[in-house]
């Protein structure tokens, strides 16, 4: 598609203002657009014509495509607006969702914690529930297609590919489009589909989740292929009680799959396990401290994501590969429907501790389970070694608003949050919301801010369950106590200080957990690399000087 030059952007249909370029997925790029005749923000995406396909019968089949999207009208689904047809391509005008796909938070934070995998796996289900109804399959779920808008919610999107169950007319034309890491058995094998495909790929999507890699990821597309099909999803290490859900949603034979209700109530169960609860304070750790680019967030595929080469497949061309792949395996595709290869008869290993969230305790400040990817090198035993320094002294009774220290000269600025709290932060540094947590980043640190209704009684007792629960899941490689200790700062407040590796360089982290009324209570997070701890002490002094709680 040619760019369209900054002082003549593009028009369409007299009525879209195409803006900048937002991403390039397997199915075409993606544009920010302005709607002149409603005048709202939308994203258009234009579809490339599948190789070898003649253009008549890519249209019709991009049309009945759209008209199946266009169908689905949830909260948890992005919405098609229009469909155009110029000068021989399709255009898709979709509704705009400022975000980053779950792909983008797991390669740039880490994985998700079990709780927020679950949570996020419930708002999937209800999309899936809606589309199925209306007779619409996905056929291609997967993390770059899952939204985290910057307003909360969860969608699904990029419905471009799916199909309208009584849509007979798809035939030689229609393709097997997917990635083989998120697509079900049945369609690599077979090139069959039904709704039972997208809960396999919505299962390998909350593993991706968690585990930080699809529970197929290989180093070829035919070795991806071969294992889907002559192997078992490697177990969750990071799932804790949502493994029931993943083993019973990525059983191979669709028949003994679960179902979307089924699913349902074991993330449930999960959660409930967990004892979380909506208001629960629990900060995230970054994959690593970044400075994100700031920019417009990702739309639909914005990214090649994990796609391959051999992404678009008919299905008999799928066919034989997969069946190459099974006789390469030496003859063991039985275990594609093995009658005891059932995988949520397995018992799920339980934490060598209760969970934090079934403290009686403070706030929980931490971040979650499952962000540490578990080939972390190893720190040297110099680095390994307690650091030297030690946390931010103890803080004096925390200011009132008129007695907070001045605001210095240059370099940082005050942050009023919308929900009545106040802050001292560095001028430059990026914000974003991500759910309740606020996030600032910059200088290659990390600031996180979350909060709660609902506070618990015991800091101290609270990071101690947390650190304990957190640690013999092998979530901070080369973990080093520095202190768990309480800190006089507004009624009660407790710190936890640790160093452990990631990517091979020394963090240091200080996740403060505090109570500031019997109905308020926040959460602070502090990384930063362990080198830089001693002097970047004096800014995360500032930041606690600085805070104001709502009133």
């Amino acid at each position: 598609m040619t760019e369209p030059m900054p002082d003549a952007p593009t028009i369409l249909a007299e009525r879209y203002r195409l803006g900048e370029l937002l991403g390039r997925g397997g199915m075409g790029a993606v544009r920010l657009a302005r709607d002149e005749t409603l005048e709202r923000d939308v994203a258009i995406k234009e579809i490339d014509q599948p190789p070898g396909e003649e253009g008549g019968a890519a249209a019709r089949r991009t049309l009945r495509e759209a008209r199946a999207a266009a169908r689905l009208s949830h909260p948890n689904v992005v919405q098609v607006y229009d469909v155009l047809q110029l000068d021989g391509r399709t255009w898709i005008v979709m509704e705009y969702v400022p975000s980053r796909s779950l792909k983008q938070v797991i390669t740039e934070d880490g994985p998700l914690d079990p709780g927020r995998a679950g949570r996020l796996g419930l708002a999937l289900l209800d999309a899936l529930r809606a589309a199925h109804r209306n007779g619409v399959e996905h056929r291609d779920v997967k993390p770059a297609n899952v939204l985290l808008a910057d307003d909360g919610r969860v969608l699904l999107t990029d419905f471009g590919i799916a199909a309208m169950d009584d849509d007979s007319v798809i035939s030689r034309s229609d393709v097997v489009v997917g990635s083989p890491q998120f697509m079900a058995p049945e369609r690599a094998r077979l090139g069959v589909s039904g709704p039972e495909a997208d809960l396999w790929s919505l299962g390998a999507t909350l593993y991706a989740a968690v585990e930080g890699h699809s529970p197929y990821e290989r180093s070829s597309t035919m070795a991806t292929l071969t294992a889907l099909a002559t192997e078992d999803p490697e177990p969750p290490v990071h799932a804790g009680p949502l493994r029931r859900a993943l083993d019973g949603l990525l059983r191979k034979d669709p028949k003994k799959r679960i179902g979307i209700e089924e699913a349902e109530r074991l993330i449930r169960i999960a959660i409930a396990d967990l004892g979380e609860d909506t208001g629960a304070v629990t900060v995230p750790v970054p994959e690593e401290p970044h400075i994100p680019v700031q920019r417009t967030a990702p739309l639909p595929s914005e990214v090649p994501d994990d796609d391959v080469p051999r992404r678009r497949l008919a299905p008999r061309l799928l066919a034989a590969v997969v069946t190459v792949a099974m006789l390469t395996a030496g003859g063991v595709a039985w275990a594609m429907n093995r009658p005891d290869g059932d995988p949520a008869a397995q018992p799920t290993p339980t934490p060598a501790t209760s969970a934090p969230a079934t403290a009686t305790s403070a706030p929980q400040a931490n971040p979650p389970a499952g962000q540490t990817p578990a080939n972390t090198a190893p720190t040297s035993a110099a680095s390994s070694a307690a650091p030297s320094s030690a946390a931010p002294a103890p803080s004096k009774p925390p200011p009132s608003a008129a007695g907070r220290p001045a605001l210095p000269a240059s370099g940082w600025e005050e942050y009023k949050d919308s929900t009545g709290y106040s802050v001292y932060v560095p001028v430059g540094w990026t914000h974003r919301q991500e759910g309740t947590i606020d996030y600032f980043r910059g200088d290659g640190k990390v600031l996180g801010i979350d909060q709660t209704n609902k506070p618990k009684s015991n800091p101290v007792a609270d990071w101690r369950s947390q650190s304990d629960y957190r640690v013999s899941r092998g979530d901070f490689p080369n973990y080093d106590e520095v202190k768990i200790a309480s800190v006089k700062y507004f009624e009660k407040a407790a710190d936890w200080e640790f160093t452990f590796t990631r990517g091979g360089t020394r963090q240091h982290v200080n996740n403060r957990g505090v109570v500031v009324s019997s109905r308020k209570a926040y959460g602070f997070y502090w990384q930063t690399k362990d080198s830089e701890w001693d002097a970047a002490r004096k800014d995360l002094q500032l930041i606690f000087d600085s805070f104001v709680p709502k009133k």
